[in-house]
């Protein structure tokens, strides 16, 4: 299958590289998103699957409180209590926040038409 894609005048071309550089913005949240962070010196992946792990382990200590959890990290298994687990839940979505907090500071510059460095000031 195959379209053609016909652009007819100057604001044609702007809206597209416009939309372009949104695709490019959200990309760009999605690869902060996913860079992971470190928690009281344990490494803690934030992709998808690992951010519904965390929720739900978080959930079955809040639960039982007398819970531990067996989390597996890059440098292997740690033993959390419940406080830990909710300290690294907490930290989980706060770089998720903090990554869409960007990506919305960046979306606001360029549709104000103000300049900005995509590359910096992600967590």
């Amino acid at each position: 299958m195959t379209f053609e894609l016909t652009i007819e005048t100057a604001e044609d071309l702007a809206a597209l590289e416009i939309e372009a550089e949104r695709a490019r913005l959200k990309a760009r949240r999605d690869q902060a998103l996913v860079s992971g962070i470190t928690v009281a010196g344990m490494p803690i992946a934030t992709d998808d699957t690992s951010q519904s792990r965390i929720v739900g382990a978080a959930l079955a200590v809040i639960n039982d409180p007398n819970l531990t959890i067996q989390w597996k990290t890059e440098a292997g298994f740690v033993t959390l209590d419940a406080a830990q687990v909710l300290a690294v839940a907490q930290a989980v979505r706060a770089h998720v926040q903090a990554c869409f907090d960007r990506e919305a500071e960046l979306l606001d510059a360029l549709d104000a038409g103000e300049a900005y460095d995509a590359e910096v000031g992600w967590p």
